[in-house]
């Protein structure tokens, strides 16, 4: 294809796309538009009355249009296409345009109908972020401009939360959390050897529950929380015992006893059983995720770990023990294996642990740093015959749903979000070619444009410099809350005014193999003195990075 078709209309069928600055190249694997006959808009175009637009209402074709956009997406695979969007739902994929002029139509354009161009463009499902610290509100700023649309949060200021059980408190934490266009989904606190706690937290609006090493993950706080879940049908997560002092690593798979649980923090330092927490993986009712501090695994990361760890538990760093205690939770070998179980499909889901240890603006980032970890130096830059360029469809869809789709059915979302569905919340992230998973050029909430590049504001045209990724309009007013949604529980008797409150469903029958593009099962082994790992008996491992992508070009 010439650079001219490239720079008008996007990629095609067949096509080659490199991710950004990685060693990704994905190829497009099918085009809905007619060649020669494309919707576009502008000057010259077709996208006007009678020819690409059906003088009909927006009601009775779509209220807003992306057109020639390449969808990348866990479920429908990767595919240049127009999205349909009609009252903040995903109504029609396809080809776009007018059935009275154009052949084979499926998302039907009226002459009042909003349209986004997307050539030159990604199309992704917005991140669900299942793990933040919501300790300062500029948290939801900063996912917000990565590409993040739904949080699974634990608290909503700076307070020792790990989830929140007081009816009074949560009230006004969702409140709070609608002046942003997000859905958002708080967890209670899963810290009682009683349900009655666990009862005004559920009253208050829960989404889940969290049990916490700091506040307790003993086995009857797990067998009592788990308990209560599987009556009341919301999601579990569980951070366990660093200190191994209640118990150990099977002794928390006993505690669980083939129930669902999301365990936080399965990966190669941090939270959970020290040095083996990994076995956790691999089984069908965990339902495993690690965080992006240890994504993807650099030559720095042990000596990054300790001052995070040190700094993030409350801990002294003058007091020798102290340090100790954070060194032994830090190991190379085991965040290598982590990497290695994320890219062969063990670990479904990656998170941020934001302001508790993560940045939230950096798992998607993160995320296909770590997948550009494996694949095939072998990229299309000219020198390698297009027959020999190794494509990643497989790789990228599989941490695609890492961020998406599986957070969404561990926690109960997917009905209403993770993928590009017909049917499901348009809430969509559209990325630059060649900034994908770092910088996005705009995140559509409900179908409204929410956040994304905006230029100087006193400027002649809309895309002045200096740029920035900041709110757009339907971050203001009263669609903030409008366009977001409180994902609750059904026995919720807390409501926000403006918001719609969704229950979760389906927590507690999802498991390992219902992970979308992951569900290998086998048996994790940690050695406790050298920390090598082996799944079903073979090492397993990866080197460190000396230069991660997505950062540097991307990020002063």
């Amino acid at each position: 294809m010439s650079e001219q078709d490239i720079a008008v209309h996007g990629a095609r069928a067949g096509d080659f796309v490199r991710l950004g600055d990685t060693h990704l190249v994905v190829r497009v694997e099918a085009d809905d538009r007619q060649r020669g006959n494309e919707l576009q808009i502008g000057f010259g175009k077709n996208a006007r009355d009678g020819i690409g637009m059906q003088s009909i209402r927006p009601s009775k074709s779509c209220d807003v249009v992306i057109t020639n956009v390449l969808v990348i997406d866990a479920v429908l695979g990767i595919r240049v296409t127009s999205i349909g969007i009609n009252e903040g739902r995903i109504s029609a994929i396809g080809r776009s345009g007018n059935p009275d002029t154009m052949d084979d139509i499926d998302v039907v354009v009226g002459s009042g109908t909003v349209i986004i161009p997307g050539e030159g463009l990604i199309a992704t499902a917005g991140g669900i972020d299942s793990h933040v610290h919501a300790m300062a509100p500029r948290v939801c700023d900063a996912a917000l401009s990565s590409g993040v649309t739904t949080l699974i949060a634990q608290e909503f200021g700076p307070f020792w939360g790990v989830g929140v059980g007081s009816k009074w408190a949560l009230g006004h934490g969702h409140k709070q959390f609608a002046a942003w266009p997000l859905n958002v989904g708080i967890l209670g606190r899963g810290a009682g050897s009683t349900t009655d706690p666990l009862y005004e937290a559920l009253e208050g609006g829960v989404c889940g529950f969290k049990i916490h090493e700091d506040t307790g993950a003993h086995p009857r706080t797990l067998d009592t929380t788990l308990s209560f879940a599987d009556e009341h049908d919301v999601a579990v997560a569980l951070h366990t015992d660093g200190l191994n002092e209640m118990m150990h690593v099977e002794d928390t798979i006993a505690a669980i006893a083939g129930r669902a649980v999301h365990a936080y923090h399965v990966e190669g330092c941090g939270g959970g059983h020290a040095p083996d927490v990994l076995r956790l993986a691999g089984h069908n009712n965990i339902l495993a995720s690690s965080t992006n501090p240890t994504l993807a695994f650099g030559i720095n990361a042990a000596d990054e770990h300790v001052a995070m760890i040190i700094s993030a538990h409350g801990m002294n760093p003058e007091l020798p023990s102290d340090i100790e205690l954070a060194r032994r939770r830090v190991r190379n070998a085991t965040m290598a294996a982590e990497n290695k179980l994320h890219d062969i499909g063990v670990i479904p889901v990656t998170s941020s642990d934001a302001l508790g240890m993560g940045r939230a603006d950096d798992t998607w980032r993160k995320t296909f740093a770590m997948a550009s970890m494996f694949a095939d130096r072998a990229i299309l830059d000219g020198t390698v015959a297009p027959d020999d360029v190794v494509i990643e469809n497989e790789r990228v869809l599989r941490h695609i749903a890492k961020i998406t789709i599986n957070p969404a059915l561990v926690h109960g979302l997917s009905h209403e979000v993770g993928s590009l569905q017909v049917g499901l919340l348009a809430d969509i992230v559209l990325w630059p070619y060649r900034s994908f998973a770092s910088k996005p050029n705009m995140v559509i909430k409900s179908g409204i444009p929410a956040w994304g590049v905006v230029g100087d504001p006193g400027s002649t045209v809309a895309n002045a410099q200096p740029l920035t990724i900041s709110a757009q309009f339907g971050a203001f007013g009263a669609s903030a809350a409008e366009l977001g949604v409180h994902f609750t529980n059904a026995m919720s008797t807390t409501t926000v005014e403006g918001r719609r409150s969704v229950p979760v469903k389906n927590t507690r029958t999802v498991r390992g193999t219902d992970m979308v593009r992951h569900g290998v099962l086998g048996t994790i082994d940690v050695d406790v003195h050298d920390y090598t790992v082996r799944f079903n008996g073979d090492i397993v491992t990866c080197n460190p990075l000396s230069e991660s992508p997505l950062t540097r070009k991307y990020v002063l």
